[in-house]
């Protein structure tokens, strides 16, 4: 992955236009990840390229500070930087005014050595795994550093010498008009010294992909679209520089009668005419357990009860309740007696008006 982002149109990687929304990235992100996975293409170096562009743009577009300092410095860099009365600046001294460009642009602070690359895969969990929580494993083709060399690069027992481009600091100066930018040294790729022979196994890119089974903690209360942040569980980092993230993205599974709104729970619940019309005491199932929930004489269809931290329990946080909504379910396959009795019921009790009369009113 180059560093040297000044020249990469990331809104052209992931094929969107400068102003879309942040729905809009990350939609496109997700289409051209899904396409270009590594573990959908095995072998296939292309989309695996591919795969590392448009999660480099993501990581940029999708974060709103830093797809700000993105347009701030590309715009400025297609102008020639004029107006600033002809002074020759770095792009390192913009960092009050642009906040940390190093963790943008890679420049300055490690000599360029980059932080591995922050991979996102997907996670479907059922939904009382996301209100209970759960520990699940996930496969992953990943970037990691390659043992024979140690991730430097260099065969093993090999040394290296200065970079004779850069003078050992990993970074070259490029001018646009009256400006100067540090871009990173593309003799030595940052790293300030050159590899006198490759190491045969990683062909001296300090990194090997590999297959690996990486355990995902995922807490209670969490809800559809949640991402989890695994730091270091990423592409390997030049050597000495960190590890990559693991962005994990949950996709929770619909229940097969609860609802959810925030940490409370909805459920619907029929009840018979004679269990309405007299009372009752009925079972309601819990994510827990089921608990009696009794069921006043004369209960209208539509109402509400709540039972109170029956809900879901985010980590750290109280539990939500658990909302009750009944209806009454009308007899069906009445026999002639039954019949009967409910129409002399209807003539003696009912004949009076009507409880939709205030529509008319």
């Amino acid at each position: 992955m180059s560093r040297d982002w000044l020249d990469k149109d990331f809104y052209a990687i992931l094929g969107v236009s400068k102003d879309a929304s942040s729905e809009d990235i990350k939609k496109a992100y997700k289409k051209l990840a899904r396409e270009n996975h590594p573990d959908l293409n095995p072998g296939d170096t292309e989309a695996e390229k591919k795969f590392k562009e448009i999660s480099e743009a993501s990581s940029v577009l999708g974060d709103e500070r830093k797809r700000q300092e993105y347009d701030q410095v590309r715009a400025m860099g297609s102008s020639g930087f004029g107006g600033f009365g002809g002074q020759g600046f770095n792009v390192d001294d913009f960092g009050d005014l642009f906040g940390n460009l190093g963790d943008i642009f890679g420049f300055g602070g490690s000599g360029g050595r980059r932080k591995g690359q922050t991979y996102q895969t997907n996670i479907n969990i059922s939904f009382d795994d996301a209100a209970k929580g759960v520990e699940t494993v996930i496969p992953l083709r990943k970037e990691v550093a390659c043992s024979i060399c140690k991730g430097t690069g260099a065969d093993k027992g090999e040394a290296f010498h200065r970079c004779n481009i850069c003078n050992g600091s990993g970074q070259t100066a490029s001018n646009q008009g009256f400006f100067s930018f540090a871009q990173t040294c593309s003799a030595c790729k940052g790293q300030g010294n050159v590899i006198d022979k490759a190491c045969k196994t990683c062909k001296s890119s300090g990194a090997v992909v590999e297959n690996e089974s990486i355990k995902v903690k995922v807490p209670s209360g969490v809800d559809n679209g949640t991402v989890i942040r695994l730091r270091g569980r990423g592409g390997a980092g030049d050597a000495g520089a960190p590890d990559g993230d693991l962005l994990v993205q949950v996709a929770v599974e619909s229940h097969k009668f609860f609802k959810r709104s925030n940490s409370d729970l909805i459920l619907e619940v029929p009840l018979l005419f004679t269990e309405a019309a007299l009372g009752s005491s009925i079972k309601i199932p819990t994510l827990e357990k089921s608990v009696t929930l009794k069921i006043p004489p004369g209960t209208p269809s539509g109402k509400t009860f709540k039972i109170k931290g029956a809900g879901i329990t985010p980590q750290g946080r109280r539990p939500g309740d658990l909302y009750v909504k009944v209806f009454i379910s009308p007899p069906t396959n009445l026999s002639r007696s039954a019949k009967k009795h409910l129409e002399n019921y209807r003539d003696q009790f009912e004949s009076g008006d009507s409880p939709r009369d205030y529509l008319y009113e």
